[in-house]
């Protein structure tokens, strides 16, 4: 879809491409690069303050411009006139990820005319203007579907505190990296990745592209469900499965170097899979809302037979909960066929752990958000995962009992093997928890 034939994109260039901008924003930035030109030992050559001002202006600002867009749509009740029009997923896309920082980038495109003009031109500035533009356009993309998610979390009647907040925190974490890595040394070393070594200019590179390219399929995806399509979770999916062949090349092709030297590359690696699982599990529950009138469709369609409607619509955080069991069951496999019984069932047991503490924590946020006013379940559900993880194993450290720790602390089953019954009777308890909860619902 071209930008000129989308509606959504030229609304944008109508609304924020003012004549006034147009005139004001090279004048402004001609005034900052002739002072720059006699600033050269404070704030550096004029391609790094070009690119300095790229980041800042396009890459973080306009992220802010993307995400303030969107929520100013939600607030003011305009998005769902959006959603009625005639525009596709794809289209709409295009247009929130071009349109609601065009501003931006009208300003860093001039900014990336002056590095071009004033670089030597070679590989590197390639390089850094490619890294520089990917970057920006998965931190914009980033940004809306922090919007959307956020919102989505929360009724309709209150404004967006929590998806405007997510797209700041988005800036917050990212920021630093973004100026670190582009606008660092041009010979930084390498980086060794399945055996190979790539230089670190290269793999920033593409660690930009790769992340462009997800955040605009994540955003894509959402944008589907937003216009009422039926997804199933295979992008998802996929990201989680990109993720885990992604940072095993971290892993293997290394001489050396793990945190413990006991595992092989191959268990470290399963490791940190089963590790990844489940944090984008833990973030998917209280990231996504819990629909207990679409779970119970759920339910009646794989009741029914009818498995292919049924995976449609089943929720993100159920499918990283089943690739979690089977990263752990893997990793089990593995530890079993080569390492002696005794570590072995140690390791067993505290995967195992880990896994039943997911579905213990699963149990007690869904069985909390089975009501019918769920706006407090998620935040009362992480104040009772605080008790669990934190004052109650303090309370049994003060009072003298440091051995009955390991029955809320799954990184000392790995000692207490033992222990995993108990955990496995938290378990038990919170899924008891949940199915009579789930029970008291409407039919």
């Amino acid at each position: 879809m071209k930008p000129d034939l989308n509606p959504e994109f030229v609304r944008h260039v109508w609304l924020d491409l003012t004549p006034q901008r147009l005139i004001a924003t090279p004048l402004i930035l001609a005034m900052v690069f002739v002072i720059s030109t006699q600033l050269e030992g404070l704030v550096g050559e004029m391609p790094s303050v070009a690119m300095m001002i790229f980041i800042g202006m396009t890459g973080l600002w306009g992220a802010k411009l993307a995400g303030d867009s969107l929520n100013n749509e939600l607030t003011q009740g305009t998005w769902d006139s959006q959603r009625l029009s005639g525009m596709g997923a794809w289209q709409m896309t295009v247009g929130k990820l071009g349109g609601g920082p065009v501003f931006a980038w009208y300003g860093g495109a001039l900014c990336l005319l002056v590095f071009a003009a004033t670089s030597d031109w070679n590989l590197e500035s390639l390089r850094k203007l490619l890294t520089a533009v990917s970057a920006a356009v998965a931190l914009h993309a980033g940004a809306l579907l922090a919007a959307l998610v956020g919102w989505r979390k929360q009724p309709r009647t209150t404004a967006t505190p929590r998806s405007r907040g997510a797209s700041i925190l988005l800036l917050l974490v990212f920021a630093p990296q973004m100026f670190m890595l582009i606008g660092g040394r041009e010979n930084a070393g390498e980086v060794i990745w399945y055996g190979w070594h790539i230089a670190f200019s290269d793999f920033v590179l593409l660690c930009a592209v790769l992340a462009m390219f997800w955040a605009t399929l994540g955003l894509y995806r959402v944008m589907r469900e937003e216009l009422s399509f039926r997804d199933p979770p295979n992008a998802w999916i996929a990201f989680l499965l990109f993720l885990c062949g992604f940072t095993g090349g971290f892993f293997h092709g290394r001489v050396a170097g793990y945190a413990i030297p006991e595992l092989s590359p191959l268990l470290a690696h399963l490791a940190f899979c089963v590790l990844l699982m489940l944090l984008a599990t833990y973030a998917l529950l209280f990231g996504e809302r819990k629909d207990w009138v679409k779970l119970r469709r759920l339910a009646d369609l794989a009741r029914g037979g009818r498995f292919r409607e049924a995976w449609e619509i089943t929720p993100k955080w159920l499918a990283s909960l089943a690739l979690s069991g089977a990263a752990v069951g893997i990793l089990a496999l593995a530890c079993v066929a080569t390492l002696p019984p005794m570590s072995a069932i140690a390791k067993l047991c505290t995967a195992a752990g880990f896994f039943a503490f997911l579905v213990r924590d699963g149990a007690l946020v869904l069985g909390l958000n089975f009501v019918r006013d769920q706006s407090r379940a998620d935040a009362a559900a992480a104040v009772y995962l605080m008790v669990l993880y934190a004052l109650l194993p303090g309370l049994l450290n003060v009072v003298g009992l440091h051995f009955v720790a390991a029955v809320f602390w799954p990184t000392l089953i790995h000692e207490q093997p033992v222990w995993l019954v108990l955990v496995l009777a938290q378990a038990a308890v919170a899924l008891d928890f949940a199915i009579r909860r789930w029970r008291r619902l409407p039919a």
